[in-house]
């Protein structure tokens, strides 16, 4: 394993010697797995290479009293420990600030002012960069390791400016308290993995948070999460085909990326009633043994980017999460489901994007097949099949630096869907218009 992640990391930074001297660096201060989920994000990006190298993080040290605080009951008490800290019976917490970030900074610094506290820089943590405005940050004390997300006006990939407001953050905690409570009540996951994001700091006033994502499943495992947009990079998604024996790396990552990713979204939908808003290749990862193989499974974050369907938060009596949400957010009547795997990435020469249909390594041919294997996983998980109501769209993406429009953005299917008499779901079929019940599994989505 040692030499093909070499090989793959020299890929990227050149000659043998850099690598070398970044891989012994970054091994210094960060677990094998955090060090590579970092250079995936970072060197296998499409759209923006960054740096890897580990960076110096500052922050403000902030009363807790002044601030809004969301931590999960049972949070990891390593992540607590690194954020807050007490003294002289005080207790404070440590306000991260991005390395990156030229703007908001100075919202924080006035509220400290009118606080009446000296804004004074403090060095804690290391971090290093992500895709896009999160970091990765490790304790150098206790060595724990978390992803951090707060306001910047500079970051990667397309984005200028992400201001990280209080009510999102806040919004994303409750989300995902619900997802890993509802969970625990739900047969187990068999495709998916769940990030949970278990902490959130906030200065109301200013609508301006901090969130902390959940890594603690990962290091010691030996396995690898690689992000979508990595897997699709033209380089890094070739060489791991290839090291699992394929010279085909379309057929291959549609087989071990967008299959199994209509499966994990099939899953999460029946078991919480909660489909993607935006799901594009940022937010899945594929889970890769400790031998680089896929295992089968995705990993699902930022849930705070979701659709909710109505009907099923009622029926489960979640009414107060329906009640924070977006109202353009929630699904009533009929859903839909919606992928993007190749919207906001450039796409890989070894995959046909043009409209070319009967080619088997076409992104239209993805698009098929990821519904297909929707369309089966959900009747495996329920019982019941699901009538589509419309052909697959799929919208026109636009490259912002060529402005060449692609035909490689979302996928989209429409699905019709009525409502429960004696638990059994009543449907639509769409060719004959005719009443079907199937029994289900208790609890899921398509009971409700």
């Amino acid at each position: 394993m040692e030499d093909f992640e070499m090989k793959v990391f020299k890929t990227f930074v050149g000659s043998a010697v850099v690598a070398s001297m970044l891989w012994s660096q970054l091994a210094l201060a960060i677990t094998d797995e955090m060090r590579d989920l970092v250079l995936y994000e970072t060197k296998a990006n499409a759209v923006a290479t960054r740096s890897n190298e580990k960076k110096v993080i500052h922050h403000y040290e902030i009363p807790l009293r002044i601030l809004e605080a969301d931590l999960k009951i049972d949070a990891n008490a390593d992540y607590v420990k690194a954020l807050t800290f007490e003294r002289d019976g005080e207790k404070y917490v440590r306000w991260v600030l991005n390395p990156e970030d030229t703007r908001w900074e100075k919202a924080v610094r006035v509220f400290l002012l009118r606080n009446g506290i000296e804004p004074v820089k403090k060095a804690y943590f290391e971090g290093y960069m992500t895709a896009s405005r999160s970091y990765i940050l490790v304790d150098p004390v206790t060595g724990a390791e978390f992803s951090l997300k707060t306001s910047t006006n500079r970051t990667g990939g397309y984005w200028a400016d992400k201001k990280q407001t209080w009510d999102d953050a806040s919004q994303i905690r409750k989300i995902s308290d619900y997802v890993i409570e509802r969970l625990k009540s739900q047969p187990p996951l068999q495709h998916s993995i769940v990030l949970d994001e278990p902490i959130a700091f906030g200065i109301k006033r200013f609508d301006m948070g901090m969130i902390v994502r959940s890594y603690e499943e990962l290091p010691g495992t030996g396995k690898r999460y690689v992000p979508g947009f990595s897997i699709m990079h033209e380089n890094l998604g070739r060489e791991l085909a290839k090291a699992n024996g394929s010279s085909d790396p379309a057929s291959y990552w549609n087989e071990n990326y967008n299959k199994p990713l209509a499966r994990a979204l099939a899953e999460f939908f029946v078991a919480t009633g909660i489909r993607y808003d935006s799901p594009h290749s940022q937010n899945f990862l594929v889970e890769l043994d400790e031998r680089n193989k896929p295992t089968g499974k995705i990993v699902l974050r930022d849930f705070g980017d979701s659709y909710l369907y109505e009907k099923f938060f009622k029926a489960i009596k979640r009414t107060d999460i329906i009640d924070i949400w977006e109202k353009g957010n929630i699904m009533r009547g009929d859903m839909g489901m919606t992928v993007g795997i190749l919207h906001g990435n450039k796409p890989p020469s070894w995959i046909d994007y043009r409209n070319d249909k009967s080619s088997a390594d076409s992104y239209d041919k993805w698009g098929r097949d990821f519904f297909a294997e929707f369309e089966a996983e959900v009747k495996r998980q329920t019982g019941v099949d699901i009538p589509a109501r419309t052909v697959i769209d799929r919208s026109i993406y636009e490259d912002p630096e060529t402005k060449v429009k692609h035909k490689m953005g979302y996928f989209t299917r429409d699905y019709k869907l009525l409502s429960v008499d004696n638990g059994f779901l009543k449907m639509v079929s769409m060719d004959k218009q005719r009443e079907t019940g199937a029994a289900r599994l208790c609890g899921r989505v398509f009971n409700h």
